[in-house]
């Protein structure tokens, strides 16, 4: 009885260690995404630096107007600012990880953030159905 509660005590802090930890990642989206999407204007875009991090940092992978320009690598145009940002910050927060987009993510700053999301969402796409 005693082995099965040191093992069971020892299980039961691994898991609340990692709920502490979700928990902590997912208050740092939250704040992300209130800098985002707030209407207190916490943070300004800039879409004009969001182009400049994107022709050093992103461009190769996911092309200047968010076309991708790789298979492995997703459409980025047109996308919703606020999605874009909670991704890359999953990616800088180790909570997503790629070897392509974890390390790009990880020198970003919040303002770099939102500026590259702010960048790509701005980008006007045409779609056409099929006919």
């Amino acid at each position: 009885m005693a082995l099965r509660n040191l093992l069971l005590g020892s299980v039961s802090e691994t898991i609340q260690g990692k709920i502490r930890a979700a928990a902590l990642l997912a208050g740092a989206a939250l704040l992300g995404a209130a800098l985002v999407v707030g209407t207190g204007g916490l943070a300004q875009a800039d879409p004009a630096a969001g182009q400049r991090i994107v022709e050093q940092v992103c461009q190769q992978c996911h092309g200047l107007d968010g076309i991708a320009l790789i298979d492995e690598a997703p459409n980025l145009s047109g996308q919703k600012r606020s999605y874009l940002a909670r991704q890359l910050w999953a990616f800088r927060a180790g909570e997503r990880q790629d070897p392509k987009m974890s390390p790009s993510a990880i020198g970003l700053s919040d303002q770099d953030i939102i500026d590259v999301s702010e960048w790509y969402s701005s980008v006007h796409i045409t779609v056409e159905a099929p006919q």
